[in-house]
């Protein structure tokens, strides 16, 4: 049944149809999208723990999923790691298979609070995805995260009170052509709110996308700035607000 509406809105002249409608059909592929990838993540992780790829001669279930499935070892990558959520964020994966988030924002939500400690990750889930239900936009949601993050690292003993913020410190070396080399030791807080722009910002462009994780951060990085330029919110001189 599903594949034969897809079909049918695959063979669809989409141009014929009223706006109103292409934009109702958008919105339940998005959903659709969520819905299978909560249902191959609950498959696949029963399909690794069940070794089932051995069966057919594979060493792992990716590699079985690169020759079975006829996908990109990036895809195959991918759908692992939702795999591996199933038991890691099971509030995610319910969210998913409800269509109440969409995979994008379902896997950012993962990607963030698999910074905390463990024992905050559930708590985070639920706080994150009950915020981006009730409206909260991407932006505020890595704000949120970002506290979360912060007031997580304050439960941790400090050795050295005050030393991360005396140490805080950026370079930015520059090149003959122009190339430049970025360090930096931030601040928890700082730390928290930079991962968080740039996992928003660095997901990958579909399955064909081979970027490394370090130059999707670095596309991400120039994303953000580009933004931050085109926004009109850079102060037009020293002493400006």
């Amino acid at each position: 049944m599903v594949r034969a509406g897809l079909g049918y809105l695959a063979a669809a002249d989409a141009a014929q149809l009223p706006v109103v409608t292409q934009a109702e059909v958008l919105r339940e592929l998005e959903q659709h999208d969520a819905m299978a990838t909560a249902a191959r993540a609950g498959m696949l992780a029963a399909f690794t723990a069940g070794q089932g790829h051995a069966g057919d001669g594979d060493y792992s279930a990716v590699s079985w999923l690169i020759h079975r499935t006829d996908i990109t070892r990036g895809a195959a990558v991918g759908h692992s790691a939702w795999a591996k959520r199933v038991a890691t964020h099971p509030r995610v994966i319910a969210a998913l298979a409800a269509g109440q988030v969409s995979e994008s924002v379902g896997r950012l939500i993962c990607l963030w609070t698999d910074k905390l400690p463990l024992e905050y990750r559930d708590a985070a889930d639920e706080q994150l995805l009950a915020a981006f239900a009730g409206g909260l936009g991407l932006a505020d949601l890595a704000g949120l995260f970002a506290e979360m993050y912060v007031r997580a690292r304050g439960d941790l003993p400090d050795q050295d009170p005050g030393r991360e913020f005396t140490d805080r410190e950026v370079k930015l070396a520059t090149t003959l052509g122009g190339a430049g080399v970025l360090h930096g030791d931030l601040t928890a807080e700082c730390a928290a709110a930079v991962a968080a722009v740039l996992d928003a910002l660095s997901a990958p462009a579909g399955a064909e996308d081979d970027r490394t994780k370090g130059q999707r951060y670095h596309d991400a990085l120039a994303e953000a700035m580009r933004r931050l330029t085109a926004s009109g919110l850079l102060p037009e001189g020293p002493g400006s607000r």
